[in-house]
């Protein structure tokens, strides 16, 4: 296509010159030619060059958009069908456990009620996700510590997870793909001015998660 439009270019050239020069001397005609027919080789350079660069930049933008692709279908490879009780999460799963299931109120000794319900969920992960790094997060509500011996909510919820952490460990799980971390009030899911919203925000939560990924996201 390209050829084709320098082709008529010049031809349309070399008529508008030899119409030009009118009743020049043969060299003047000659030169004149020459310089035309320079810059529409220079005009074609130029052309050749932005086409070459446009390409560029599809191929960038193809390969970007491909990338893209192929993240989004494994975080929907990741987010397919999982155990009962669990949600999907980018890079694997989760499970949430009412507080009071596993702890009393203000304490962070497992509840001999709460054993099985880890019994469970170390037996899910390792059937389930074995190659999973397990995060343990720990979560309280708004309500100051005022009896127990714990300074904080804080604290409180980094126990309640390393307890967590344990018992997993206890279920056979190994214990380098096992964190315990804890969140104390600040990662609410409820309204803490109600009962039923300060119930839902004390939880532990329990990530499987790939090795890759540093932190579980909501």
């Amino acid at each position: 296509m390209f050829n084709a439009l320098r082709s008529l270019l010049v031809g349309a050239a070399l008529a508008a010159a030899m119409v030009s020069v009118g009743c020049n001397g043969p060299q003047e005609k000659m030169a004149t030619l020459e310089q035309r027919n320079q810059e529409l080789l220079d005009d074609n350079k130029a052309c050749q060059d932005e086409l070459a660069a446009a390409r560029a930049e599809r191929d960038k933008y193809h390969d970007e958009y491909m990338a893209a692709k192929a993240q989004l279908e494994a975080i929907q490879g990741q987010l397919a069908e999982v155990p009962k009780g669990w949600q999907a999460v980018p890079g694997g799963a989760m499970i949430a456990i009412e507080g009071s299931v596993l702890f009393n109120s203000g304490l962070a000794a497992l509840r001999k009620e709460g054993k099985p319900t880890l019994e469970k969920i170390a037996a899910t992960i390792r059937e389930t996700y074995p190659d999973k790094q397990v995060l343990v997060y720990g979560h309280t509500d708004t309500d100051p510590i005022k009896k127990s011996k714990w300074k904080d909510n804080l604290e409180l919820s980094a126990q309640r997870a390393l307890t967590v952490v344990r018992e997993l460990h206890a279920g056979g799980m190994d214990p380098a793909k096992l964190v315990a971390a804890g969140c104390g009030e600040y990662r609410a899911v409820a309204a803490n001015e109600t009962d039923d919203g300060r119930k839902k925000n004390r939880r532990v939560e329990i990530y499987a998660l790939d090795a890759r990924l540093k932190g579980a996201t909501k």
